[in-house]
Order: C-alpha cells, then structure tokens, then sequence
C-alpha cells in the first residue's frame, strides 16, 4: 500500500463442469487510533463461463467483529444477506446490468479468460457496495475495471495474475507463498492516506468561521455541493471549495418539507424502526420541544455514551448501540439513525478533518436544523462542526465507498482560512 507491504492474499480455483469454484483469502495488518487491527477476509464464489459470479460468500474478521455475507444470483437480480455476529441479517436485493463481478472475482476472470468488453455490475462484500461497471480489455494482458470512478486494473499472463493494481493506491504483487505470507509489521492506515496541504496556515481550530481549499484531482461520483460546503470555481478535475461556519443556529418545531423525507427513512444500516432505537431517541429527547434542542441531546449523548475506539466493520447503528464503542464510523451511524427515530432528517457526511498536520479521512452528520443542514460531528462533540471538514459524498455506505476514487491521490491547497475575532472582556 503506497510502497508498504501490508499482508498476503492468496487465491485458488478449480473447474467443475460448466462453472469455476474460486476461492480468495487475505490478510492485512494495521494501526487504527493507536491499536493494532488485523483483518481477515475469505471469499468463495462460483464463476460461470461469462466471468460472472453465480453464488457468493463472503466473511471479513477482526478483534472487533466477524461479518458473514451470503449471495445468489437469480433471474437478473442478486441477493445477499449480511449476518454480523450478532444482530438480526440485513438483507440486500439488486438489479443486475450485466454480469456479477467482485474486486476478486474481476481479477480471476481476467486472468482465465472469461471477460470481454463491456457492461458489468459490481459488487465489493467488504463495503458492501453495488454499482454498475465497465471492462475494458487495454492490451493483451491488462484488463480495467471502473466503477463509477473506482478502478481495478489486473495485469494477467498465460492464466495468472501478476499485477493487481486497487482503490486506496493497494497493488497486489504475485510473488512465492514462503515470501509472501512472509511477517509483516503494522501500518498506520489513516496516517498512510493523509493529504499534507499547501498553502495558508489553517490557525486555530476551534475559532475558524470559513475555509476555502482547492482540490485535485477530484474524479468518480462525489457530491461537494452540500450542506455547508459550495463549489466556488471547477477546471477540469480542479476544484476550489468553500466551507462555512453556522453562527447562528434558530431551532424549528415545524414538520420537515416532504423533500426531506428519505432522510428520516431506515435503511439496512440505520434501523430507524427499531423499538430500542425509538424508544432511547424518545429517551434523550423527553422535553425538548424545537429540531435544534433534540439534535444537540442526541449529538451530546453520543458523544458521551460511545467510547472512542479505532474499529474495523460495516457498521449497524443497533450494532453500535450495543457495542457502545467505536471510530467516526459508529458515531456518525448511531447518531444519524437516532436523530432520524425522532424526526429530524439527517445523513452521514464523508471526507477529511484536519488534525494537526494534515487532512485525515473521518465520517460526520448533518441534520437539517431550523430550515437548514447543520453539519454535526458526533466523535469531536462538535456542535454545529467547524468548517475544518471537506466533505466529499453523503448517504449509505454504496455512496461513501465512492470517495475510494480519490484516496491516496488527492491534493489539497488552502486558498483562505477565517477566524471569528475573540474580544476581551
């Protein structure tokens, strides 16, 4: 990873009649917040004589949590059920435009053979993220995979993979087991994949009112276009951003515009409906009456209730709940399902925060608060969040694993940074 080694990936298949038995294991060896994480994922497909996958498993372990997914391909459609190791299954179903491909699978069809040019759908069990796909053959042993500006590009010869070029600047270098699964000493992920900027000092943190960056290259589906965050000037895959501080904050006891509504909406990794969920937002929020004084009671009880811990999984808010610990990630999915169960819309934020000397990549809120998103950051208590935050895509998880795009290559300059003036007294 960036010129690192961070672990071993191993994969095998065997043919059995019209279809392939493939299987993949990998293993990665990080520093998240100070611990040590080892990660753990296995893969088993059968892969039919157009490259696609038919049925699917999938299980991804760490210290923190064992998730297991399940899937068949049936009729045009694919379905996969996520079992964590506790909590109910959450189910998924989705329409396929072409043949299934996983980041594994996709590397092993090209290497026998059995891709052609074309529309795929994409599936990546680790982030569990769905999307449409285009292989393109690049010369007789290079293939390429984009999916919405996430490539993968498998460098093949006479049946083998060589060369596995992936998101997040990961290369996966063929080489003999003994060497390969050979020790490997721990990374600090989120270090490894900081944006260093130029230009201006940002200053003091917490009296900074506005933040104007320029941003490059930008490429894939990212929405910068939000909350409180405009795209001032666009060249190409350049961008200058500015990001502003909501002084003022007026709560609302009015229903939300029906616009709105799908962002009061469980998902099946915010489970809005559920009783615990309803019953503890009902809980923080017993007396307060506007939008803004139920926000900030969730926010604070968040805030005060998760401990802050690195954390390798998909996370649910139910999950979370129970676990009561966890990184940006848990935050911000406990934080938006509960703010959700007591009426105020809200979705989850992702892009970086600035810590001391870069731009680290982190997950936030906002919640639309007297007729207005107001970004909230749940891990910092922040509320509302300073402007130190870029965010680069909203919504469900297949949304966030959007910005894989951009990690590992991003460029940022700081063009302004203002401070409220502080007077004495």
């Amino acid at each position: 990873m960036l010129g690192q080694r961070a672990g071993w990936e191993e994969m095998k298949a065997y043919r059995k009649g019209g279809v392939w038995d493939f299987s993949e294991e990998m293993y990665i060896k990080v520093i998240m917040l100070g611990l040590v994480k080892e990660m753990r994922t296995r893969e088993r497909a059968t892969v039919g004589e157009d490259g696609g996958v038919r049925t699917l498993f999938f299980s991804m372990a760490t210290q923190d949590a064992t998730v297991e997914a399940r899937g068949e391909v049936k009729d045009g459609k694919f379905y996969v059920t996520y079992k964590p190791l506790q909590g109910s299954p959450q189910r998924f179903q989705y329409d396929l435009s072409g043949p299934l491909l996983t980041p594994q699978s996709f590397v092993f069809s090209a290497a026998v053979g059995l891709l052609k040019d074309g529309k795929y759908s994409y599936f990546d069990p680790s982030v569990a993220s769905f999307m449409d796909a285009e292989v393109v053959r690049e010369s007789d042993t290079l293939w390429k995979l984009n999916a919405h500006g996430i490539v993968v590009r498998a460098h093949v010869k006479d049946g083998r993979l060589l060369l596995q070029n992936q998101p997040l600047k990961m290369d996966i270098v063929a080489e003999p087991p003994e060497r390969a699964k050979a020790p490997v000493e721990p990374f600090n992920v989120l270090s490894l994949y900081a944006v260093r900027p130029t230009g201006e000092p940002i200053g003091d943190l917490s009296t900074l009112v506005h933040l104007r960056v320029r941003m490059y290259p930008l490429k894939g589906d990212l929405t910068l276009n939000f909350a409180n965050q405009r795209i001032l000037e666009e060249s190409g895959d350049t961008f200058v951003v500015d990001i502003t501080y909501p002084k003022v904050l007026k709560g609302s006891t009015s229903k939300p515009p029906d616009s709105l509504k799908r962002y009061l909406q469980p998902t099946q990794f915010l489970e809005v409906d559920d009783p615990e969920i309803r019953s503890l937002a009902k809980e923080i929020t017993a007396g307060k009456r506007t939008d803004l004084e139920k926000a900030k009671a969730i926010m604070e009880w968040v805030y005060g209730n998760l401990e802050k811990r690195g954390s390798v999984t998909i996370p649910t808010a139910k999950q979370v709940l129970k676990d009561r610990y966890g990184d940006c990630n848990e935050h911000a999915t406990l934080y938006a399902a509960l703010s959700r169960a007591a009426g105020i819309p809200t979705d989850i934020m992702v892009g970086l925060v600035y810590q001391g000397d870069g731009f680290y990549y982190h997950a936030w809120n906002v919640s639309w608060i007297g007729g207005k998103w107001v970004p909230v950051d749940p891990v910092y208590g922040e509320f509302p969040a300073r402007p130190y935050r870029i965010g680069l895509q909203h919504g469900s998880l297949e949304k966030q694993a959007t910005i894989m795009s951009v990690i590992g290559s991003l460029k940022i300059e700081i063009l302004k940074a203002e401070h409220e003036r502080i007077t004495g007294k």
